[in-house]
């Protein structure tokens, strides 16, 4: 069976995104605390861990630098970006 393209930000208002296949997605959480000094969500968001190696479309997403490839990701999966009935497979 096919695994579905899941459509990822590397942040929730990231305007570039990347496709990856849903069985690549590790550690799906909802998380509403960036962490960091990075601006506070507004409201909790699917995230998910997952190696750049796996990206099905990048199109410069991501640039790999060979000498420390791969590497590990946290990225969001907005229902926006993916349909409220994958996203709710997901959060299962």
């Amino acid at each position: 069976m096919n695994q579905p393209l899941v459509t990822i930000r590397r942040r929730w208002d990231d305007p570039r995104s990347a496709r990856i296949a849903a069985s690549h997605l590790q550690d799906l959480r909802l998380r509403d605390d960036p962490g960091g000094i990075c601006a506070n969500f507004p409201r909790a968001f699917l995230v998910a861990r997952v190696w750049c190696d796996r990206l099905a479309e990048n199109e410069g997403w991501h640039v790999c630098h060979a000498a420390s490839a791969p590497h590990e990701l946290e990225v969001c999966v907005l229902e926006s970006d993916n349909g409220a009935e994958l996203v709710a497979r997901l959060r299962e």
